[in-house]
């Protein structure tokens, strides 16, 4: 089978989809159907070719990824296309620390100066842990006093509000069109959405992977779950995770919960309270007080 045609047989099969993801498929499978103008049917030259991709692993990840959902769909519409991805060895993807906000920062965010609509914007992330794409999209008409109603990846959902954000969306209003989130241009698209946070952040010294929406989507999740009135069937519903085992990634062993955890059970604490306090000369820690203090000074 041309692989030119079973990419558009897969399209179609997706069309469903949000044009970014449409886009995202077909920009990697125009790579694939480059290299392969008919689909192979042995896990040999598939694995070969995933082989060469530069970049992270993760990225080689959405290449498997895409070519296995290919495959999948044609192999249904076509059961005498033979189906290789089964055999072909998927990229380790190693566990990574969600990266989130810490209370100072959380502070140092919302006491700087910002325009009505960033601080809005801002405070709806934290608040809800909506997605970049979901604020751009989100409208008027789904606004109400103790929720919103926003169009993610599962479809629609409802998410509730705290009167805070409700009174900061509200005052809004007037400035928009239809459109919550909207700039000079118009309603803020996910790009703009992602620049406004972006500025907010640098403005207060947090750069890198962190100044994202996805950061306070992360720390929305991650407070949340630590609250011991958590309910984790609620988290899920909020966040719209559609598999349960991605909101269990911010219920079990959060950052907080491990410290608090470590404070109790280290041995340390133990060996300690055997030496009656004893075991640290007050002297140790005063010279390492000291050392800690003198590089501050010279810092400043």
């Amino acid at each position: 089978m041309l692989t030119t045609v079973a990419i558009e047989e897969f399209l179609l099969s997706r069309s469903v989809l949000k044009p970014k993801s449409q886009r995202w498929y077909r920009v990697i499978l125009a790579r694939f159907a480059d290299i392969f103008p008919e689909l192979p049917d042995k896990p040999q030259p598939i694995q070969a070719w995933l082989n060469t991709i530069e970049g992270p692993p993760e990225t080689v990840d959405a290449y498997y990824r895409s070519v296995r959902a290919l495959y999948r769909q044609i192999n249904k519409w076509h059961p005498k296309v033979k189906n290789p991805m089964p055999l072909v060895r998927r990229p380790r993807i190693e566990p990574k620390v969600m990266r989130t906000f810490t209370d100072d920062e959380l502070y140092a965010i919302f006491a700087s100066k910002m325009p009505r609509r960033d601080r809005a914007l801002l405070t709806f992330l934290l608040d809800t842990g909506a997605r970049a794409d979901e604020c751009a999209s989100l409208i008027w008409d789904n606004v109400a006093p103790d929720h919103v109603i926003v169009i993610g990846k599962s479809g629609e959902r409802s998410i509730p509000i705290s009167p805070t954000t409700y009174r900061l969306l509200l005052a809004l209003k007037e400035e928009s069109q239809g459109y919550v989130f909207v700039g000079k241009r118009g309603p803020l698209n996910y790009e703009g959405v992602y620049k406004a946070v972006r500025r907010r952040l640098w403005q207060v010294g947090i750069s890198g992977k962190r100044s994202s929406p996805h950061s306070f989507r992360h720390t929305f999740g991650t407070l949340y779950a630590e609250n011991p009135a958590c309910n984790p069937k609620e988290l899920q519903k909020i966040m719209g995770h559609r598999d349960f085992k991605t909101t269990l990634k911010y219920i079990q062993g959060t950052q907080r919960s491990m410290i608090d955890n470590h404070r109790i059970c280290t041995p340390l604490r133990g060996l300690e309270a055997l030496a009656q306090g004893r075991l640290f000369a007050e002297q140790a820690i005063q010279e390492a007080q000291e050392i800690v203090k003198s590089r501050q000074q010279g810092g400043g």
